[in-house]
């Protein structure tokens, strides 16, 4: 044992509760997920969650490809129509910043384009009916067992058989003495995961209850709290559990060998005594064997070839493919949605921003996919996909090729 390096606490923050504006949106989306997800599961699929989200990902983009291409047509059109709007600006020369002059410029610029069909709003559409989805998917993605009936369900009975095992308050929060709701002892290093908020709100349910208040009583006036005697809310910590909290927490219950003089002699014994203090027997790993059981159960739920959905890509290997795909799916899309408006911009300047736009984006994308959930990536990588899959058709369509990056462009 090395002391709190390997207390399981310093593992990830556990999520909090979305606000009253993000609630609503992740509900909704919720329901369609929990709904996909049960389809998938049923037909036998492996990876139900991973699937689920590709599912969820190709039904939006298909429910808002006709608004995506009306966006790409008029994008095309304002890009044909620079030179002539250009001309306008040209026309006023000096006297454009008047404001009777700015007026009529406008107005000869608006008519032009309502000639035309164009309008430069259109093309900002598609990216602003994507967000609700974004942010909604990424609080699901997060706390799945919430939204999805049947993850939450895994959830409850892992969190019931974790609750099984005598003692394990002592592990879930050091020296609790006892107490049901997230009241740490004022230990920094257990209490840095628990929000701010719901740490005031702990206090505040502790107090009330002292005050001869129940225990949902105090939670419900207080707010949103973590009480360690339901499933309910102790799933929301094992939630946050990494593999090698996992693991930690095995050799915890299954090694029971040290006395409680051995542990006394351990750094930051006050930690750990009492967890060997209030053991029972000594043989816990038939109780293992069950959590163990479940959460494998869970694990492969909420995995995709091996990639946990609900935890951050990172920087490790293999999880860092996931944003390296997000940013090679952007760039091929985004270089083949180029050769659909290839011809349209007569703009050197404007061109050579749509090339660095191309190579940026997709890099920075990339790069901020890094800290979100993996699922979310995914999200992201099935996307792309769909867009450049359907910007190819629509080029073919239109009798043209696809010039590759290292094609040298035609004459």
């Amino acid at each position: 044992m090395n002391g709190l390096a390997n207390f399981f606490f310093l593992a990830r923050p556990i999520a909090t509760e979305p606000g009253f504006i993000v609630g609503p949106i992740a509900r909704l989306f919720g329901i369609v997920v929990s709904f996909i997800f049960d389809i998938v599961y049923a037909i036998n699929l492996i990876h139900p969650l991973g699937f689920t989200i590709i599912l969820v990902t190709i039904l939006f983009r298909a429910c808002l490809l006709p608004t995506s291409i009306k966006a790409q047509k008029s994008m095309r059109m304002m890009q044909e129509l620079k030179p002539e709007l250009d001309k306008i600006e040209a026309k006023y020369g000096k006297n454009k910043d008047d404001p009777e002059i700015k007026k009529k410029m406008n107005a000869e610029k608006q008519a032009l384009m309502t000639k035309h069909g164009a309008n430069p709003l259109k093309g900002c559409f598609p990216m602003l009916l994507q967000m609700p989805l974004f942010i909604g998917l990424n609080f699901i993605i997060q706390q799945a067992f919430i939204y999805i009936n049947r993850l939450g369900d895994v959830y409850y009975r892992l969190s019931e058989a974790l609750l099984e095992v005598p003692g394990i308050l002592y592990l879930l929060i050091p020296n609790t003495g006892g107490h049901t709701v997230a009241f740490p002892a004022n230990h920094a290093n257990a209490t840095r995961l628990i929000p701010s908020a719901m740490h005031d709100n702990a206090q505040v349910a502790e107090s009330l209850v002292r005050g001869g208040m129940s225990v949902p009583d105090a939670i419900a006036q207080a707010g949103d709290v973590i009480n360690y005697e339901s499933a309910t809310s102790v799933s929301r910590i094992v939630n946050r559990f990494t593999p090698e909290n996992w693991k930690w927490l095995q050799g915890m219950i299954t090694n029971c060998t040290e006395t409680v003089a051995e542990v006394s002699a351990w750094a930051h014994a006050w930690v750990y005594e009492p967890w060997f203090q209030s053991r029972t027997t000594a043989d816990y790993s038939a109780l293992w064997e069950n959590i163990a059981s479940i959460n494998e159960q869970r694990n492969a739920m909420e995995s995709f070839f091996g990639l946990s959905m609900i935890e951050s890509s990172g920087w490790s290997w293999p999880s860092i493919l996931i944003p390296l795909l997000v940013t090679i799916t952007m760039f091929c899309a985004m270089w083949i949605g180029n050769q659909r408006n290839a011809g349209a911009n007569t703009d050197e300047k404007a061109a050579m921003q749509q090339r660095i736009m191309i190579i940026v984006m997709p890099l920075f994308l990339g790069f901020i996919t890094v800290g979100f959930p993996a699922g979310l990536g995914l999200f992201w990588i099935t996307g792309q996909v769909f867009q450049g899959t359907t910007d190819f058709i629509l080029l073919k369509k239109s009798g043209r090729s696809l010039r590759l990056p290292f094609m040298k462009k035609e004459e």
